[in-house]
């Protein structure tokens, strides 16, 4: 048997080197600083307090944080940081980096003027993402070949479940610490006591995200939406690019008056679902439905195959009671309405099921001949990548973390998280930056969907009251014959189906109305039951039947009759037909991957090592203890900003040694120049 040795030698561990897990975080602080960012963040993120760690000292520890990923709290995280604080305050240029506790209280001390005026520096010029939003691989490119900026506006929740609180003489008063982080309101899916909301904008495109903001409960309405979309018109401007090809895609909640109205008075487009359910028994909207010519959705294939139709503009107007901030009246909007259907049995969860088919109503603020109706539902549907988005960040940064019971200070974490987000995609962009070649179009080439019947669809309203009677009794001198509660339908013994067409219009004496029901024409030629069921020997005769039904139905039914066949009183047209013929080419989604960016990111850290030696600098003198450095300090004054980021800040003559080991990508993030390299390939050979 063969037999080996065993060599062990024993060392103490290097206490110089970044534990594995700080490796990302503390590269990216050390890149931060070395190009002069953390300067800026010392500068323009404020916290108002009387003394200890200023907004940056706050920043630095959050990111450090969320970098470590979302399996542990932030006391674990300390235990991993603890041992190594003074090397990574000394890579950002601090003396001490502010713990937990310290954090904490920081966090209840943050306001929201201060942060939200910041917000979107945070976002936006840290990671430093226009190279990104202004790549044409970002954009998406409209019928005309037009490029579109596509923003995502979607709230999330996020619930707290409140523990029984006793009360009794002999306990302290009863104080919850969530009392101001958030309040009740409707959660959906999500079970909770309490609940605040996060309203985020995320750039379609690019997957960054440009805006985030905290509200208690249900939030402040159109206040909260009007905040975000103020985001996305700064953001435009700076790019330079036109606000009229800027579309914003939000969810359905946003399917009202107040809503349009504050994207039209900032001239941004969006797409959305309309939230009108009487339209789905209105009469010009059947009408409309019936005389349209359905185009399939673009789609990946799957169920359920989507058809769309332009319907008209319609003038929508607000409720009664609804209302602006300031308690002024809405304007009407006119509105482009663009019906999908698709077919479905039973009930709809969004939309209405009509006559065999699910149909969805959505307010397109785009121009007809740019977006078709087809493109512009698989537009909107295509909004449904942010909830992977969702779940991405919960899995890489874990936001829906409680790390502030105020509700500010959590805003300010979770700006944090997403800034590190953008941080990561950005630096994937860098290091792989696709050529800057705007897509090549297809032509349009549109499918008429065949599966759509003639005459869809039949009138619902006729269905339903029809199905108020007792079609037993109706129906009980016709043995074999039945009625279908879902297709509005007389059936005859040989299952051929009969539509309402008639009300007479004199009642009998019993309190009954004749009704006539009715085969098309040409519906019975080859029925086996003909000779003994039809009198008429005309070829395209068709079978009718005559049923009593109450007279108070019956009048209902000769009502919407009359109105359906526009032989009631003359009413003004209020859906106007869109006549723009649609663009030559085929709309093209943006092909860039967020997701590829970002994991090319963090796969420049395997196998990455930081290893930090720092010399302290030299300590200033002791001061007496009871004589002031002067009058402010004896009068105990407001410090300056700037003196509030300058109690930590690491003295001048502080000598940091930093070794870095790892690709030569990753080097040349912390810094590496093409001479250093190639001097250090010359020494290697």
């Amino acid at each position: 048997m063969a037999r080996g040795s065993l060599e062990v030698t024993y060392e103490q561990p290097d206490t110089k080197r970044l534990p594995d897990l700080l490796t990302p975080g503390a590269a990216l602080l050390f890149d931060l600083q070395r190009r002069g960012t953390l300067a800026k963040l010392g500068e323009r993120l404020r916290i108002r307090r009387q003394g200890g760690y200023s907004g940056l000292d706050v920043w630095l520890v959050l990111l450090l944080f969320f970098s470590t990923g979302a399996g542990r709290g932030i006391r674990k995280f300390w235990e991993v940081v603890r041992p190594h604080v003074s090397q990574l305050a000394a890579l950002c240029g601090r003396r001490l980096l502010a713990t937990p506790a310290s954090v904490s209280r920081a966090l209840d001390a943050v306001e929201l003027d201060l942060l939200r005026a910041e917000s979107l520096w945070l976002l936006a010029d840290v990671p430093e993402i226009e190279p990104v939003l202004k790549h044409p691989a970002v954009q998406t490119y409209d019928a005309r070949g037009g490029g579109w900026h596509v923003f995502d506006l979607d709230p999330t929740v996020t619930t707290l479940r409140q523990r029984a609180l006793p009360v009794d003489d002999d306990l302290p008063e009863p104080r919850r610490r969530s009392k101001d982080t958030g309040a009740p309101g409707h959660s959906g899916r999500k079970r909770g006591d309490i609940q605040f909301r996060r309203v985020t904008v995320q750039h379609s495109g690019s997957g960054l995200w440009v805006h985030a903001h905290l509200s208690a409960g249900n939030g402040e309405g159109v206040v909260d939406f009007e905040r975000a979309l103020d985001t996305i018109v700064t953001l435009g401007t700076r790019l330079e690019h036109p606000r009229g090809r800027t579309l914003v895609r939000m969810d359905g909640e946003y399917g009202n008056i107040p809503w349009f109205t504050a994207c039209r008075e900032r001239g941004l487009p969006f797409v959305t679902r309309l939230n009108r359910p009487k339209l789905y028994n209105d009469v010009e909207v059947l009408a409309r439905l019936r005389s349209a010519i359905w185009y399939r959705v673009p789609d990946s294939g799957v169920e359920p195959r989507r058809a769309a139709a332009d319907l008209g503009e319609l003038l929508v107007h607000a409720g009664k009671q609804t209302r602006r901030p300031d308690g002024g009246q809405y304007e009407p909007v006119r509105i482009r309405v663009v019906a999908s259907i698709f077919q479905k049995t039973g009930d709809a969860k969004r939309g209405r099921t009509i006559d065999g088919w699910q149909v969805e109503l959505f307010a397109v603020d785009l121009p007809a001949d740019a977006w078709p109706a087809a493109d512009a539902v698989a537009t909107y549907f295509g909004r449904t990548a942010e909830e992977n988005r969702f779940a991405q960040e919960d899995r890489e940064l874990g936001l829906d973390r409680i790390l502030s019971y105020h509700l500010p200070g959590q805003e300010l974490a979770s700006l944090v998280g997403l800034s590190l987000w953008n941080l990561r995609l950005v630096g994937g962009f860098a290091l792989d930056t696709p050529p800057p070649v705007r897509p090549t179009q297809a032509q349009r080439t549109p499918q008429v969907d065949e599966r759509v019947p003639r005459q869809w669809p039949r009138d619902p309203v006729i269905r339903d009251i029809l199905n108020e009677l007792d079609w037993a009794a109706v129906l009980v001198r016709l043995p074999g014959w039945t009625w279908d509660k879902s297709s509005g339908m007389v059936r005859c013994p040989e299952g051929r189906e009969l539509a309402l067409t008639t009300v007479r219009s004199a009642g009998r004496v019993n309190g009954a109305t004749d009704a006539v029901f009715r085969r098309p024409t040409g519906g019975c030629e080859d029925c086996a039951s003909r000779p003994d069921c039809l009198q008429s020997d005309r070829a395209l005769a068709s079978k009718h039947i005559q049923l009593a039904i109450p007279t108070e139905i019956a009048d209902r039914l000769r009502q919407r009759l009359r109105s359906t066949r526009g032989t009631g009183a003359p009413t003004p047209a209020r859906i106007e037909p869109i006549s723009l013929p649609p663009g030559p080419l085929a709309v093209a989604e943006a092909l860039f991957l967020p997701a590829a960016a970002r994991q090319l990111f963090a796969a420049l850290f395997l196998g990455a090592t930081l290893r930090v030696e720092v010399t302290p600098g030299t300590p200033e003198p002791p001061r007496p203890r009871l004589v002031a450095s002067d009058v402010a300090e004896r009068q105990r004054r407001r410090k300056t900003w700037a003196q509030n980021v300058a109690r930590y800040a690491a003295p001048t003559d502080t000598d940091v040694r930093v070794e870095v080991a790892g690709t030569a990508a990753f080097r040349r993030m912390l810094g590496e120049t093409e001479q250093l390299a190639s001097a250090r390939s010359r020494v290697s050979r």
